[in-house]
């Protein structure tokens, strides 16, 4: 679509990207309250996973600043971090983050406060997902107005609050600067803009390993896309520029593939069917809003089928901007498509394509109704259920299939909108929705179809039987969403000169009122919560637990066992504080866990019930020391129970610090 005159006009306002990132930052800092007050020290939403990826961004910039210094053999141990001992390629169990370990190497050399950088990459997901859409649709529409609220729209999205817990899925910022470098590349022949695109696709692949295979195809539909419209099929130059930059990003990218695929040859099993179909989409999951928004949430709750990693609402001021974005293109391909009277079919077949017309409108619309359920259940004496949707919707793409082969006007029209970008768009974001459902596309959690598309993907295609949320594929949606709503903000303002742009801006407004949970949670704990929120605060520099302190003066080799042992919570923390010390755990805790961890855990976790067994355990897997953290146990008399287990096996006492003791470990 070109830029229309209103749109050039509109772009003399002149909100620069700077402007616009410092208005992203400010309502990052809102949207996020009160995070802003504890930055240094408070870890947001819960102390899970979180604090999972704040040890795996220790991991890997430590030995990102060991590379810069020169030693090589900071690679050669990249992988095999130091949980689950003595499992290798433990770093793979999980995502392992280099691209946002990249981000925070200078301030994480500086402060060595992981805390503090975990928090500056969350708030950076805001920021720079809202001014990479802010540029995109810039640059599709020539309208600033258009490009911020985009922007409010892709950063501030109602499904991003369920995924506070998750940076991985957080860090989808880089998909707009992809689509705007080649958008810039193909606009202006710009080697440098392809290349910046390239960049932001390696960013985005090594941000999150589901992006890698959810999103990384739809930028080779968009390069498709704009290579049709307009008309540079046989341009050698575009072949040879997209074929180079596709090898570059792959070589970038392969690399830490490879690692996760080995995992599979070691006898990691795929996800299981079932549980890809549980963190699959409903269709009714767009229609969920979270439950920590405090307008749909709470005081309209707006929860039409809540299910893991299923709320994927837009918003309602998304949807209406959207809408408005694809009415403008719809009209634009209506005003371009001149033709005679003559070109409608006369006699019999008029009447034949009004009525195809007919029935296609009727069949989708009725389809549109059960699928949102508003209350069909009979149409006559014909009982209504959900899986009649396929059926309905192929009457009306046969009916209006046969049409567009009876009316040359509706093929020209059709042309001429397959060539606007809001079209491509509107099409990508329909097969993203399909693709989210999951293997078999459930409505209500009722089949609509018992084969969907992706399906396909997880029986045949590579890395997808690893991943087990579909429903991820809810942020690509939300990528070209977010560009009809600046399509719409754009269109509005050339509607309504005087008032569009205000509308365009309220209705980004309603995009983050309706996505708002604030106070989020802080420390697994809400922030009014007092005494018990400080409680949990992981400690750093002085207040680091005394045990730790001691560890460090451990030999390198060392092989520490933490007890309590097997309890999740608990796990998670013995990994944060392994950053003060970095010696190897048999603990641990990631997205997938050896078999050899969970055939320890139920000896290790009252070994006085089996004291053979369990000492025999605790000496095959490598540990050297034990920590013994007495203030945890759930009563006295367990922890010395579990140190006369350990003393009765030899096991002799180094030290007895504040919280916990440690052993050294021998056999009899």
């Amino acid at each position: 679509m070109t830029v229309g005159a209103a749109g050039a006009a509109e772009t003399r306002a002149r909100l620069t990207a700077p402007m616009a990132a410092a208005a992203y930052l400010v309502i990052a800092l809102l949207y996020t309250w009160p995070l802003a007050r504890g930055l240094h020290r408070d870890v947001p939403w819960d102390m899970g996973d979180p604090v999972l990826n704040i040890w795996i961004l220790g991991w890997v910039a430590e030995h990102l600043l060991r590379l810069l210094t020169g030693d090589l053999g900071a690679w050669s141990e990249f992988w095999h971090a130091n949980i689950f001992h003595p499992e290798p390629l433990t770093l793979a169990y999980s995502e392992h983050l280099v691209a946002q370990a990249i981000q925070i190497l200078p301030m994480y050399a500086m402060t060595r406060n992981l805390i503090l950088c975990y928090n500056l990459l969350f708030l950076l997901t805001f920021v720079l997902a809202g001014v990479g859409m802010f540029l995109f649709v810039r640059q599709l529409t020539g309208s600033v107005v258009g490009g911020f609220v985009a922007g409010l729209v892709f950063a501030f999205m109602p499904m991003r609050v369920p995924q506070f817990s998750h940076l991985q899925v957080m860090s989808s910022q880089w998909m707009p600067f992809v689509l705007f470098g080649l958008r810039r590349y193909f606009d202006t022949g710009s080697g440098k803009a392809l290349m910046g695109a390239a960049v932001a696709l390696i960013a985005q692949n090594l941000s999150c390993g589901y992006f890698v295979l959810y999103f990384a195809p739809f930028v080779g539909l968009y390069a498709l896309y704009e290579i049709a419209a307009r008309h540079r099929e046989r341009d050698f130059v575009v072949w040879r520029d997209l074929i180079a930059t596709a090898l570059l990003v792959t070589a970038a990218t392969v690399p830490f593939l490879l690692p996760y695929l080995q995992l599979r040859a070691l006898g990691f099993p795929p996800r299981p069917l079932a549980e890809v179909k549980a963190f699959s989409a409903d269709v009714y999951s767009y229609l969920t809003a979270p439950a920590e928004s405090w307008l749909w949430g709470r005081w309209l709750p707006l929860r039409f089928f809540p299910k893991p990693q299923g709320d994927l609402f837009a918003s309602f001021g998304a949807l209406l901007l959207a809408s408005s974005g694809l009415v403008a293109s719809v009209r634009s391909a209506c005003f371009r498509t001149r033709v005679s009277d003559g070109s409608v079919p006369r006699g019999p077949f008029a009447w034949l394509a009004r009525l195809l017309a007919v029935i296609a409108a009727l069949y989708g619309l009725l389809a549109l109704a059960i699928l949102l359920g508003f209350g069909f259940t009979h149409i006559g004496r014909v009982r209504v259920r959900v899986t009649d949707v396929v059926r309905m919707t192929g009457v009306a793409v046969v009916a209006g299939a046969i049409r567009l082969a009876l009316v040359p006007r509706d093929r020209r029209w059709l042309a001429y909108w397959l060539r606007e970008w809001p079209a491509f768009c509107t099409l990508a974001a329909a097969l993203a929705l399909m693709l989210s459902l999951g293997p078999s596309a459930e409505a209500w959690g009722e089949a609509v179809l018992d084969a969907a598309p992706y399906r396909s993907l997880y029986d045949h295609v590579p890395g997808f039987d690893g991943l087990r949320v579909p429903a991820r594929y809810g942020v690509v949606v939300m990528v070209f969403v977010a560009a009809l709503a600046g399509e719409g903000a754009r269109a509005l303002h050339q509607w309504w000169p005087r008032r569009g742009s205000t509308v365009a801006l309220v209705g980004g407004a309603l995009v983050v009122v309706e996505a708002l949970a604030v106070p989020i949670s802080l420390n697994g704990a809400t922030s009014d919560s007092g005494a018990a929120a400080r409680s949990v605060r992981l400690g750093r520099g002085p207040d680091v637990p005394a045990v730790y302190q001691f560890v460090r003066t451990l030999p390198p080799d060392a092989v520490i066992a933490e007890f309590p042992f097997g309890r999740i919570d608990l796990e998670i923390r013995y990994m944060y504080y392994s950053t003060e010390h970095w010696r190897r755990l048999i603990n641990g805790y990631s997205g997938t866990f050896p078999q050899s961890y969970d055939e320890r855990v139920p000896l290790l976790r009252a070994p006085e019930q089996d004291p053979e067994r369990s000492w025999a355990s605790l000496l095959a897997s490598g540990a050297t020391h034990a920590i013994v953290h007495t203030d945890i146990f759930d009563t006295p008399t367990h922890a010395a129970a579990l140190e006369q287990w350990l003393t009765d096996h030899g096991a002799r006492m180094d030290a007895d610090v504040p919280g916990g003791k440690v052993f050294s470990l021998r056999a009899q």
